[in-house]
């Protein structure tokens, strides 16, 4: 499903509200990517993000009767997702948060590993609203006036982070 083409979140969240799970994962469809986007821009720990959302989605399909309005969905749902992420920030205290790029993922290739790792070392020098805007845009799929509004920013304002970012990490990486 198109995450700009949700039919009536209204009468999703009416349906779930009387237990319909297929109306809940149409919904969290559209929303746990932009949720994966927002937590993995703060907490670069992609087990741990996979882990929040899964989380946020059996939390929030609990909490769903205390959801006040259909066009609270978006806002209500990141906040159980990041009071989530919070538990875990003071349940481990010690643990970073971010890890390397896993090597195994380049199976044996030694040159696209070190292309991954600089890479990944030029993200995070990138600013956190630099961060946001790439993942919201590239793993939660948003664009255009959706980007905007979730990066509280005015009309092409998140295009012109995404714009800046890719600048410098372009700048940085030397293409």
């Amino acid at each position: 499903m198109d995450p700009d083409q949700v039919p009536d979140v209204g009468a999703l969240i009416a349906a779930a509200r009387v237990g319909d799970r297929d109306a809940w994962g149409r919904l969290c469809r559209v929303h746990a990517p932009r949720l994966t986007a927002y937590l993995g821009a703060r907490l670069r720990r992609p087990d741990v993000v996979e882990q929040l959302v899964a989380d946020t989605i059996v939390a929030a399909w609990a909490q769903l009767p205390e959801l006040p309005s259909a066009e609270e969905f978006p806002a209500w749902f990141r906040r159980i997702g990041a009071n989530l992420a919070m538990k875990w920030g003071s349940e481990h205290p010690g643990e970073p948060l971010k890890e390397p790029f896993p090597a195994d993922r380049c199976a044996d290739d030694e040159v696209a590993l070190a292309r991954m790792r600089r890479l990944e070392e030029a993200f995070g020098r990138l600013s956190k609203p630099e961060r946001m805007a790439l993942e919201q845009r590239f793993r939660g799929g948003l664009d255009g006036p959706l980007l905007d509004e979730a990066l509280h920013l005015g009309p092409d304002g998140g295009r012109e982070v995404v714009e800046r970012a890719l600048e410098s990490l372009r700048r940085e990486l030397g293409s």
